[in-house]
């Protein structure tokens, strides 16, 4: 096997990681902007109780916890559930904050202070974009001081050349 196959199985292995993380960025966002696109009503929300919820995983389980949101919709007053998990210290009991919602059906609903909205998927993005690039660098410096790899643009240019050539055919 080439120089170059062992650069281009070394970068895969080492940046798999890192494409994952960039996906779910990226579907994170997508995900975050339908909703956002849907649920543009706004008003002020109350955090009055919290729903625990046990999960089973594996051998152990997940406790979450759910906040129940008391808000006024459209003149009627709604006692929701919040689908997501939140932490308890961060939004406890009697907080108020800002909710947004779908005008024609009040159950679907978000906490504006969520971390995953205000977030966006943008951390997954930045450090799937890190990870790539630096997994792009390691396998560059290996194959330069470990495998005498020879950088020759010319050569590069030729094969991305021929590469592409190929394709064509």
């Amino acid at each position: 096997m080439d120089i170059e196959l062992k650069m281009l199985f070394f970068f895969a292995v080492t940046s798999f990681i890192g494409w994952i993380m960039l996906f779910t960025g990226i579907g994170t966002r997508r995900d975050v902007q339908r909703r956002n696109d849907r649920e543009r009503a706004r008003t002020t929300g109350t955090i009055v109780d919290y729903v625990r919820k046990v999960r089973p995983m594996g051998r152990s389980t997940r406790v979450s916890w759910h906040p129940v949101v008391e808000f006024t919709a459209d003149g009627e007053r709604c006692r929701l559930e919040y689908d997501g998990y939140t932490d308890r210290e961060q939004f406890p009991l009697g907080m108020e904050l800002e909710i947004l919602y779908d005008v024609s059906d009040p159950s679907h609903f978000h906490l504006e202070a969520d971390p995953v909205y205000t977030n966006n998927g943008a951390t997954a993005i930045r450090v799937a974009v890190i990870w790539i690039l630096a997994s792009a660098a390691l396998t560059l410096i290996l194959a330069v001081f470990v495998g005498g790899y020879r950088f020759d643009l010319n050569y590069t240019w030729h094969k991305i050349q021929r590469f592409f050539s190929r394709l064509r055919r």
